[in-house]
């Protein structure tokens, strides 16, 4: 298993890939993003939609609006940091400009200002891609002091987004898919941090979510997503599976029953028989093909957990990268 410390203290696009055309110009850092503060975007879902699986167009398109320069700025961070971690010729230079973007944010107290309830969930999944782009160049510069600042920030977002999911967010929210992205924001933060409160809450979050697996694997409020269900039971295998191996002495894996491997195993059987879905649902699912950066977790997976059926999922994707879980897997696992 390969460990970027302190990486490891032992929904979502891929990153891009360099071209051989671009591997002798100079580096340069990406242009700046105007720090977002203030976040406010309604839900995605049409008001009547019992099972939260009937898209209102409009409403999508503003949430996708809002979304747009936080996502895109994550991935420009986690594309500079995974080329800080593998090209020594660019890695202080790579390693200056994600600090420098990532402390521009944190000066504004970007995402401090969130409106709406749907602006509150979709944070954390956010909030984990900023931590992990830090995470990873944080030991290419370990006396910088911009890490106490951008440190601060982070943890400051996460203890209003826990604060929320245990007090203020819907039923359902507190402890599906949504919550296993604030578990893994919790994680990634607190072990920069050093917040064993905050990795600690991370871990119960990850027994909330996990533990409610049938014996299938299959996750009932996921299933309850009606012809979503395949959609959101995959979104919330990564955050649970990466969460357990960034905090491996939470022992995560063997929970109740080993319900992440559970999980894991009813989603490699159910991407190629959506019909197991279908059976628990009544609905067709609204899903595929198989895109490589749903299934970047097995990276993280497969480095703690034996199992064949997660392993020929894996090999069907050539490379593993998502935004939100770290970017490119191979250079944290």
């Amino acid at each position: 298993m390969k460990l970027i410390l302190p990486l490891l203290l032992l929904p979502f696009a891929a990153t891009a890939q360099e071209r051989p055309e671009d591997q002798d110009k100079p580096f340069a850092c990406f242009a700046a993003v105007d720090p977002v503060v203030t976040l406010g975007h309604p839900s995605r879902y049409k008001a009547d939609s019992t099972s939260r699986s009937d898209f209102d167009e409009k409403a999508e398109a503003e949430v996708n609006r809002a979304l747009k320069p936080i996502d895109d700025f994550i991935t420009d961070l986690a594309t500079t940091s995974d080329l800080a971690l593998s090209d020594d010729k660019d890695a202080q230079a790579a390693t200056d400009c994600v600090l420098d973007r990532l402390h521009g944010w944190a000066e504004a107290d970007a995402l401090s200002d969130l409106t709406t309830d749907s602006a509150r969930l979709s944070t954390p999944s956010r909030l984990a891609g900023l931590a992990f782009a830090h995470a990873k160049v944080a030991p290419l510069a370990p006396d910088d002091p911009r890490h106490a600042e951008i440190n601060g920030w982070l943890a400051g977002r996460m203890k209003a987004s826990m604060t929320f999911f245990d007090k203020d967010a819907p039923p359902r929210a507190s402890k599906n898919n949504l919550r296993a992205w604030a578990a893994l924001a919790a994680a990634r933060i607190g072990l920069s941090a050093k917040d064993d409160a905050m990795t600690e809450w991370a871990a119960d979050s990850v027994r909330r979510v996990a533990c409610q697996a049938e014996p299938s694997g299959a996750l009932p409020l996921e299933m309850w997503r009606g012809n979503l269900a395949l959609h959101y039971q995959i979104h919330a295998i990564g955050p649970l599976a990466v969460t357990a191996a960034l905090l491996p002495d939470a022992n995560l894996f063997e929970e109740c029953d080993r319900a992440i491997p559970r999980i894991a195993g009813f989603i490699a059987r159910a991407v190629d028989d959506p019909q197991i879905v279908q059976d628990i649902t009544g609905k067709k699912q609204k899903y595929g093909p198989p895109e490589p950066h749903e299934f970047a977790w097995t990276a993280a997976y497969l480095s703690q957990v034996d199992d064949p059926e997660v392993e020929a999922l894996a090999r069907r994707f050539d490379r593993k990268g998502n935004s939100k879980l770290g970017g490119d897997q191979s250079l944290l696992w």
